[in-house]
């Protein structure tokens, strides 16, 4: 990708030397979502605080993108709370299934990422994905914190 390295002082002396740019947490929770809603079948997705605010979205315009990230919220809390109820450890990833599709959310450092999907959505391969995702946006919290 073009726009994810820059040139650093040596450029001048060697034109094709390039470095990486350190990714932005924005950008990288961006193009995590942006990888999960590539897949067969999701509709769209966003990532949301716990508390409900909106990081960043990629919905269908007849998605009601402030309820769905309340919607987000409040099962992400619920599902956390169940889970410590339970003594079960934190959740990783849970889906809602009805007539009409699927609603996959995956908890994380900085909030919920939820997805969108069709009914029949192979639940196995978006299921992975998310807990990948997951996984990154831990180490971007991690790495972007230690900077």
């Amino acid at each position: 990708m073009a726009d994810s390295q820059t040139s650093d002082s040596n450029a001048a002396h060697d034109p094709g030397t390039t470095v990486p740019r350190p990714s932005s947490r924005a950008q990288a929770f961006r193009e995590t979502l942006f990888e999960l809603i590539r897949l067969d079948g999701v509709r769209g997705g966003l990532i949301v605080t716990p508390d409900g605010l909106v990081i960043t979205s990629e919905l269908p315009p007849r998605f009601p993108v402030e309820a769905l990230a309340a919607l987000a919220a409040t099962l992400g809390r619920e599902l956390e709370l169940g889970a410590t109820r339970l003594d079960r450890g934190a959740f990783r990833t849970a889906l809602f299934s009805a007539d009409d599709g699927t609603v996959f959310v995956g908890g994380s450092p900085v909030g919920y990422v939820t997805l969108a999907a069709d009914r029949n959505v192979n639940v196995e391969v978006v299921r992975a994905a998310l807990g990948r995702a997951v996984d990154r946006l831990r180490g971007t919290w991690r790495t972007a914190g230690a900077a």
